[in-house]
């Protein structure tokens, strides 16, 4: 979701930039917010106070439940409204009306996919308590949007519109992390690309190999379905150029009790990996206390409550689970009627619909043209590209048929038990975490969530054939049987994006998952070092020891000891597999593996489909680990040379190619060639993402640690060198022995505002290791408050 969210704003600072001008200073002192006195809040049935801390972090205290949601939705707005309205002109696709043609594609497609229908669908069928919980917070965010005079300059400058907030907008949040979260389609393209150009036998050696360290066999993922050769998908809306979140989202999250606690009091920690470069990050960090409820952590702007967090009695953290809620169906065009489809042998017509684009456009009447997109439907969904043969791909997505009820997060403040939590989380069928929590009393639990289909099939690897029965989906995978624990023997429960299908597991829940580098390594420690404390916590967070890495670089050395290559041999066969920035054997072992994972697969692929494959580490990774295993593979072979190639031959290929790019970077010496110098990491502000005054309005560029496959992530895309994308976008500690505070920062600040003083002011902390007290005792809040608000009535 959030890179998808980048891009757009990428698009509205040539807007922003333009009618900034040399306005920073103007900025500078024009773009605060009321902090200190009194404001008056439509809708509220008691004063609220909100106390704000050195860093902003607003702790708000009311005198009812309901108030307390109104107000936590009118500060989010105070902080986030800027972002919250990029949202919302994402979601519906209305981004083109306010930056032009670069929105349009992105806007195609999410009216397509109808997620503001299926989100409208879903509100009517809400519990009265969740539409209660979402009622109360638009209702704050409108209290807000009321007050023009405190809207952020950035909102005005973009040019959008500030209109009420409903119910219906709310649950199209959650649609859109919904459909984030869980876009398998992506896999599923990629590995029908893969068939039409290997045949179904030979692509099968490198669809998805799943593992999990806790599984003592591998899962069986493909069940029994037809295949359909050459389908030559075309014309695809969900690849037209739109900005799409890459799916290589990550996190980690673990729990341990009292057996592994060296207090005897649960620690939950967190850090869930996201595209954070865009100031002042993702999560907004917010205390909320009222009668019954007591907590401290982060929300999603849009979504009430806490996502991640902690109160007297439980404590909860995320990643993404890759729950696959959806499935592309291969349909055929009546040959007699185009505009019907045969399903089961019957004519049946598509569905249609016209959507109304507003694009700006200076040549326009007006400065707006308007573009109209029809859209087809089978009974399965929206029609999201051709293919040969008269066939059509729909796209069937679990959200557009969620029964209704709870959204499990308005439990989670006032859940007591793991027990409890774990009720809460299988609520959640419109979103795809693994939830970790634990309690006061030392247990744990961890439950994945979202609705998945039982499907006929038995996989959701590649598409499949819309015409038959045994294509179909035959319900959904109960809750209460998703991957999950409570209260496990072994005192801890932990997820890393891997696959955490149990051995002997009757469902399908996934088949992209990560690979278990960073799970292990977590299991490694928990289980095989001393009790922790918190701060062992932090230092695993921080873990940068790459275990695939442990693998492949000793074969890597062997191949080049005694060559010309030997200084890079004697570099990687001293290397401790750390990823520190003054070392240079991560630079080298980077540039090499992806040298060779390309020249391994381009000449069976062909570089395009290569690319694609290789670009999402998730389908290959674990894949390419097995293959290692045989030297002799024959996709080590390069089938466009007479000879027979092994993966010695491969290395010193790849070693080559890889040799030649690094002197042309950093020159011929190999041990300047330091990873800090290639791993870097900069956040930018969404009012100058590139040129002159990037960096005066973000950060200049950063060594750091670690990889994609350390638990201190920092993600870069394949082949487009070593900026880290996706890291620790929070992180997040709750300590039940300490009831004074959790500790926690942000790779940002808690307000969007530009230049003001809480937009970056948690950077330093993040950036260097260290973690700041979000307080939680409502005491400490009072002893650490630096400003004082009063909501009125």
């Amino acid at each position: 979701m959030l890179k998808r969210i980048l891009k757009i704003l990428l698009a509205l600072v040539i807007v922003v930039v333009a009618a900034v001008g040399g306005g920073l200073a103007w900025l500078r002192w024009g773009n605060g917010y009321k902090a200190d006195g009194e404001l008056q809040m439509a809708g509220l049935t008691a004063p609220v106070r909100v106390l704000r801390d050195a860093h902003g972090i607003p702790y708000i205290f009311a005198q009812t439940t309901p108030d307390l949601i109104r107000a936590q939705g009118f500060v989010t707005a105070q902080h986030r409204l800027f972002q919250l309205e990029a949202y919302r002109a994402l979601i519906y696709g209305r981004v083109a009306e306010v930056v032009g043609e670069v929105g349009l594609a992105s806007d195609k497609e999410m009216r397509t996919l109808g997620l503001t229908r299926n989100a409208q669908r879903h509100a009517k069928l809400l519990s009265p308590e969740a539409r209660d919980f979402l009622t109360w917070y638009a209702e704050g965010l409108n209290a807000y949007a009321a007050l023009t005079s405190d809207h952020p300059i950035e909102l005005k400058l973009a040019g959008f519109r500030v209109g009420p907030w409903s119910v219906d907008d709310l649950v199209a949040v959650l649609h859109f992390v919904n459909y984030s979260h869980a876009t398998n389609y992506k896999a599923e393209l990629l590995m029908q690309a893969m068939i039409d150009k290997l045949g179904f036998e030979k692509a099968k050696a490198l669809f998805p190999l799943n593992v999990n360290p806790d599984r003592k066999a591998q899962l069986a993922s493909l069940g029994t379905t037809q295949v359909v050769e050459g389908l030559n998908v075309q014309d695809l809306i969900l690849q037209s150029g739109s900005p799409i979140a890459p799916i290589e989202l990550g996190s980690n999250n673990w729990a341990v009790g009292a057996t592994r606690s060296a207090s005897g009091a649960t620690i939950v920690s967190n850090d869930p990996h996201l595209d954070a470069r865009t100031l002042p990050g993702v999560w907004h960090p917010v205390g909320l206390f009222a009668p019954g409820i007591q907590a401290i952590g982060a929300a999603l702007p849009g979504v009430p409550g806490l996502t991640i967090g902690r109160t007297p009695h439980v404590a909860f953290g995320v990643t993404n689970g890759y729950g696959d809620s959806q499935d592309l169906f291969i349909e055929t065009v009546d040959p007699a009627n185009p505009a019907n489809y045969l399903d089961n042998g019957a004519s049946v017509p598509f569905e249609t619909r016209e959507e109304i684009i507003r694009v700006k456009d200076a040549k326009a009447p007006n400065g707006i043209r308007e573009e109209t997109l029809t859209v087809r439907s089978t009974k399965r969904g929206p029609v999201v590209g051709n293919a040969a043969n008269g066939r059509v791909l729909s796209l069937r997505m679990a959200s557009a048929e969620i029964p209704g009820g709870g959204l499990g997060i308005e439990k989670l403040l006032t859940a007591k038990t793991v027990q409890e939590v774990d009720a809460a989380a299988q609520q959640m069928g419109v979103m795809y975490f693994n939830y970790v929590f634990g309690d006061s009393s030392g247990a744990v639990g961890h439950r994945a969530t979202g609705l998945v289909p039982l499907r006929a099939s038995g996989q959701g690897v590649f598409p499949k054939p819309a015409d038959t029965a045994a294509n179909d989906w035959r319900g959904f995978i109960p809750p209460d049987k998703l991957p999950g624990q409570i209260a496990p023997a072994r005192g801890w429960v932990g997820t890393a994006n891997h696959d955490t299908q149990p051995d002997n597991y009757p469902y399908h829940y996934g088949s992209y998952f990560s690979p278990p580098y960073r799970y292990g390594t977590i299991k490694n420690r928990i289980e095989n070092g001393p009790a922790m404390k918190a701060a062992d916590h932090l230092a695993l967070m921080q873990d940068i020891s790459n275990a695939q890495a442990r693998g492949l670089a000793p074969k890597i050395v062997a191949a080049l000891q005694g060559g010309k290559h030997a200084d890079l041999a004697a570099i990687l066969a001293s290397w401790d597999f750390h990823e520190r920035t003054d070392s240079a054997a991560p630079t080298i072992y980077h540039s090499i593996y992806e040298a060779l994972a390309t020249q391994t697969f381009s000449d069976e692929l062909g570089p395009e489909l290569a690319k694609r494959w290789l670009s999402n580490w998730y389908t290959w990774q674990s894949r390419f680990d097995a293959l290692l295993a045989d030297p002799a593979s024959p996709w080590f072979d390069d089938t466009a040379t007479p000879s027979v190639e092994t993966l010695p031959d491969m290395i010193r290929r790849a070693t080559d190619i890889a040799r030649a790019d690094l002197e042309a970077k950093y020159g011929a010496a190999p041990q300047a060639w330091l990873w800090g110098k290639a791993h870097t990491i900069a956040f930018v502000s969404p009012l100058r993402r590139s040129g002159p005054g990037k960096d005066l309005l973000g950060t200049t560029p950063k060594a750091y640690a670690g990889s994609g496959e350390t638990v201190q992530r920092g993600l870069s895309g394949f082949g487009q060198g070593f900026e880290a994308r996706f890291f620790a976008s929070l992180r997040f500690i709750a300590d039940f022995s300490d009831s004074e505070k959790v500790m926690a920062a942000v790779s940002g600040g808690v307000a969007e505002r530009q230049f003001g003083p809480h937009q970056k002011d948690q950077l330093e902390a993040w950036m260097g290791g260290r973690l700041l007290p979000w307080w939680f005792a409502p005491a400490a809040v009072e002893a650490n408050a630096r400003h004082t608000l009063v909501l009125k009535p």
